[in-house]
């Protein structure tokens, strides 16, 4: 018989001094900081790239997308959605 979500939570209770907030939080704190880790390692292989985001912007300001090559600006997407996420992520770490 399969055990749900609910019971192991009331076992995992019942064998550490913890509450069910207190494993929900840890596991919401855990999920967004391991998430935070893999943006912050793609952000670090941009920056190998571009050095920095205000960089790249202006590199695709002055060359341009190319029709046949969007690496720029895919790129340059990418890391304006990690910088939101990001700040997304650290709000909601904060908020806790």
């Amino acid at each position: 018989m399969a055990t749900t979500l609910e019971q192991v939570l009331e076992r995992t209770m019942m064998a550490l001094p913890v509450t069910k907030e207190d494993l929900i939080v840890r596991g919401i704190a855990g999920e967004v900081t391991e998430r935070i880790v893999e943006l912050k390692k793609s952000v670090a292989r941009l920056q190998q790239k571009y050095t920095s985001l205000d960089a790249l912007q202006e590199r695709v300001k002055r060359e341009g997308v190319s029709p046949d090559d969007h690496t720029l600006y895919t790129d340059l997407m990418e890391w304006r959605a990690i910088e939101n996420e990001m700040r997304e992520l650290f709000a909601i770490l904060g908020a806790m």
